[in-house]
């Protein structure tokens, strides 16, 4: 893994995997998507599918209280935080195969289910 600044990261491809935080927290797993000026999309793995900030908190309450299910989030939004001191934690290739290798781990687990 390495650290990148706010430039640094903006540079990088669409696809790109990384954790955004300050010195030294880093957030929930994330797939960069296109870069803007100053800005850019992103995808949140660790947050779940809706239509709106309503349905997200209504299916959450749905999950705790009811053990539903719902999909991952497949939609990209911009990130629009304009943290110019946050700090990005990339995944570089020997990580991506590691975390590859794990979650096929995790696939042949919940298939034995």
């Amino acid at each position: 893994m390495k650290i990148m600044r706010k430039d640094e990261f903006l540079k990088l491809p669409e696809g790109t995997i990384y954790a955004k935080g300050r010195e030294w927290y880093f957030g929930n797993l994330n797939i960069k998507g296109e870069s803007l000026d100053h800005d850019w999309y992103t995808l949140d793995v660790c947050w779940i599918e809706a239509f709106d900030d309503e349905e997200q908190f209504s299916r959450l309450e749905d999950m705790i209280k009811n053990g539903a299910s719902y999909p991952m989030q497949e939609s990209a939004c911009r990130d629009g935080m304009f943290e110019e001191d946050a700090l990005f934690l990339i995944f570089e290739r020997d990580d991506l195969l590691k975390l590859q290798d794990y979650i096929q781990q995790a696939l042949e687990k919940s298939m034995k289910k």
